[in-house]
């Protein structure tokens, strides 16, 4: 039996680190411009508050505590942990010498009020230093468009008023109101509901008894919805905050049950259904991949400049358009943020119309690269068209790598639409970076 080795003397809690100079976190503290980002926090800050009260956000540290998160993918609450206990975030924080502690909900709070706006703005600072040192070149754009799927559940009628139920049954709780009729009837047919959606998933064979089942169901649902709307006709819902929230759901209610009325009739699904009762501006976006069909999310455009730095966009909050809009708005993108229009742009053929050659080539393109459809020419040379095709080709690798859980673009555990775009904001932010520090640390290394 062997015994544990006591020590003689207890363990020190503080300890002396020497951090590695070409740390990926030391290598961001030394690219990075923070008065640039800092001014940039400022002005947001400035723009979303009413009064500029209370004490100073530690603008230096949390900005960090962004890129923290950009580049390792991690919780708030793991940036916390991170900050408070690894070397290397904590000076990329600047924080070695500080005594003050920065919790889980200052990085939320500061990270929403940066807002998807900020995310985006970040990034554009790191394009600008890429372009700067020389390691982007913004003359040459290859786009692309994408899905960003979200975290939820696989939609359908059933789930949704099964969702539907619960959530009012809480809500109706915390409001703190009687609803006399509502509460009462909602006690008597929420057990009838229930049998229903559990005979749907379990008992239910074939695609009539289905519908059957899901026509009692929506009944019951569309009752429930009426009470609850007298209810807030009254007033008397709008004094709580689950009040209002259960006022917004509500009305998100009125569009989809005539969406699923309209399904059980025709058995056609609806333009523009909802499949989620939190984030209805979600989208069904329809690929015709294999295995994968149908994609429930936002759509971005994708810009990869010659370098393969990246920058991503939404069209009219992430509607399912046809790529021959994004291929236009991914120009007028680029020239926002670099000032001018690419010399070279390639786009995929879903992109590709006569107009669009046209509209490219009066933005300043020279060599537009939107590949044709049918018998359709290119309208650049056969060895620029060979260029485009190969550079095009890297965008579908760079989308593969952002979509991965290094970064996170893909089903960020989120719950609104805000936030989605944040997160892929910020993962196109965290790619950027570690690019630009493995293109540093490779030219540092060929000038030995």
């Amino acid at each position: 039996m062997s015994l544990k080795q006591m020590n003689l003397f207890p363990q020190p809690l503080r300890v002396k680190v020497n951090l590695e100079e070409n740390h990926e976190l030391v290598q961001m503290e030394k690219i990075i411009n923070w008065d640039e980002l800092i001014e940039l926090s400022m002005n947001i800050r400035q723009s979303k508050v009413k009064a500029q009260t209370g004490p100073e956000p530690h603008y230096r540290e949390l900005l960090g505590a962004t890129v923290l998160m950009a580049v390792k993918n991690i919780t708030y609450r793991d940036a916390e942990d991170l900050i408070a206990h690894y070397a290397p975030a904590k000076y990329l924080c600047n924080m070695m010498e500080s005594n003050w502690k920065m919790d889980h909900s200052t990085i939320f709070e500061f990270m929403k009020r940066m807002g998807p706006i900020g995310m985006e703005e970040i990034n554009s600072q790191i394009m600008n230093i890429a372009v700067k040192e020389g390691f982007a070149d913004p003359k040459e754009m290859m786009s692309d468009t994408t899905a960003q799927e979200a975290k939820i559940p696989y939609p359908n009628e059933v789930g949704l008023m099964n969702k539907y139920l619960n959530k009012v049954k809480a809500l109706i709780k915390k409001t703190g109101i009687k609803f006399s009729k509502a509460k009462t009837k909602i006690k008597e047919v929420m057990k009838e509901a229930k049998g229903l959606i559990r005979t749907h998933h379990l008992f239910a064979k074939g695609k009539e008894q289905k519908r059957k089942v899901t026509k009692k169901l929506l009944h019951i649902v569309d009752d429930i919805h009426g009470l609850i709307q007298e209810e807030i006709q009254s007033g008397r819902a709008l004094k709580s905050r689950a009040g209002i929230e259960l006022t917004k759901l509500t009305q998100v209610m009125d569009t989809l049950l005539t969406q699923i009325f309209y399904f059980i009739e025709t058995g056609s699904v609806a333009a523009g259904k909802i499949i989620h009762l939190q984030m209805h501006q979600l989208y069904s976006i329809v690929r015709g991949k294999a295995g994968k069909k149908v994609e429930f999310g936002l759509k971005w455009g994708i810009n990869r400049v010659k370098g393969g730095f990246i920058m991503g966009f939404l069209m009219d909050g992430g509607k399912h358009l046809s790529d021959k809009k994004f291929a236009i708005e991914a120009i007028n993108y680029h020239m926002y943020h670099f000032g001018s229009s690419p010399k070279t742009y390639g786009f995929d053929r879903g992109g590709y119309s006569e107009t669009n050659i046209k509209k490219a080539k009066e933005l300043g393109i020279k060599h537009v690269g939107i590949a044709p459809t049918g018998q359709s020419e290119w309208a650049v040379s056969k060895t620029k068209k060979k260029y485009i095709t190969k550079e095009r080709a890297q965008v579908e690798g760079v989308i593969g790598t952002v979509k991965s859980p290094l970064y996170g673009f893909n089903k960020p555990n989120v719950r609104s639409i805000q936030a989605m775009e944040s997160c892929g904001q910020r993962s196109f932010l965290g790619f950027n970076l570690r690019k630009i520090v493995r293109e540093k640390m490779n030219l540092e290394f060929q000038t030995i």
